[in-house]
């Protein structure tokens, strides 16, 4: 009896979404790569969110659960979060952020950027910010 009552247990948290590997390039208009900020896709049919690092050449991959595992299928909803802090000060090494994201793409009501992931072993996805 104590078996089957932590069986049954062990299956009532929330089912997981399957999600399908993402990877892709995000850039400017005149195609230099967006250098830096975290790329946020919204799934439209479950609500889950899957995030990605940008790299310094416009690239990220995403994840829902994990790091890499990807984003659920079906038509997604995008942002982009960039967030550069500067203290003011003078040092010897500086990281170049590249251009600032317009403030529009760190909203889901303004963003306008959207992308279709399929249920397939590895998903492509390019995405251009228009200029303001």
């Amino acid at each position: 009896m104590l078996l089957a009552t932590v069986l049954s247990l062990s299956s009532c948290g929330p089912a997981r979404i399957p999600t399908y590997p993402v990877a892709g390039t995000i850039t400017f208009a005149d195609g230099r790569p967006v250098r830096s900020g975290t790329i946020e896709f919204r799934s439209a049919d479950f609500g889950t969110t899957a995030t990605g690092t940008i790299r310094d050449d416009g690239t990220f991959t995403l994840g829902t659960y994990g790091s890499d595992d990807g984003a659920a299928a079906g038509m997604q909803d995008v942002i982009v979060i960039q967030l550069i802090v500067g203290d003011g000060t003078a040092r010897l090494q500086h990281r170049d952020h590249g251009r600032a994201v317009p403030t529009r793409y760190g909203d889901y009501d303004t963003s306008a950027l959207t992308a279709k992931i399929e249920p397939i072993e590895q998903n492509r996805v390019s995405l251009t910010l228009e200029s303001p």
